[in-house]
């Protein structure tokens, strides 16, 4: 969408475009849209949050892990956790044990339903992912993301 140019003195670049334009701005309303919009698929069909299905893949990808690593690599809150996990747990989608060398910790993993329950989302999520990178190849969507990735992480490190 083009811009009409504001008068005759040069334009900075924080004049040209207004806020909303910017990449973060932009990238979390993304971000927003697609977390919505798998709202709507998986809860309605099978009664499974955002928070509960990162629990549930991150947990497919390996297993047992404690609390605290589930709430890290899902990106999920640590408050939210314990009560996402003892949800899950009632449905039979996950087990807790004991740490067998840190009785304060709890490991997590899937139960034999929670295996079966991914297996029920996986197509579904990739069906919905090609039609997200409809027009992209999955190279060239993860190798802009990694970019982003590594500045994003390059501007918290050095603000």
């Amino acid at each position: 969408m083009a811009r009409k140019a504001r008068g005759l003195r040069p334009a900075r670049q924080e004049d040209q475009f207004p806020l909303t334009d910017l990449v973060a701005f932009r990238v979390i309303h993304l971000a927003d849209v697609i977390s919505r919009a798998a709202t709507a698929v998986f809860e309605r069909r099978f009664d499974i949050n955002n928070s509960e299905l990162r629990a549930l893949i991150v947990l497919r990808e390996e297993q047992p892990l404690t609390v605290a690593e589930l709430s890290r690599r899902g990106r999920i809150d640590k408050a939210w956790v314990s009560r996402l996990i003892d949800g899950l747990h009632k449905r039979g989608l996950v087990s807790r044990k004991g740490h067998p060398t840190d009785s304060r910790m709890t490991l997590i993993s899937l139960t034999a339903a929670g295996v079966e329950m991914i297996q029920k989302l996986a197509p579904i999520a990739w069906e919905r992912q090609n039609r997200l990178l409809s027009g992209l190849s999955q190279q060239e969507a993860f190798r802009v993301i990694e970019i982003l990735e590594r500045n994003a992480n390059d501007l918290l490190i050095n603000p």
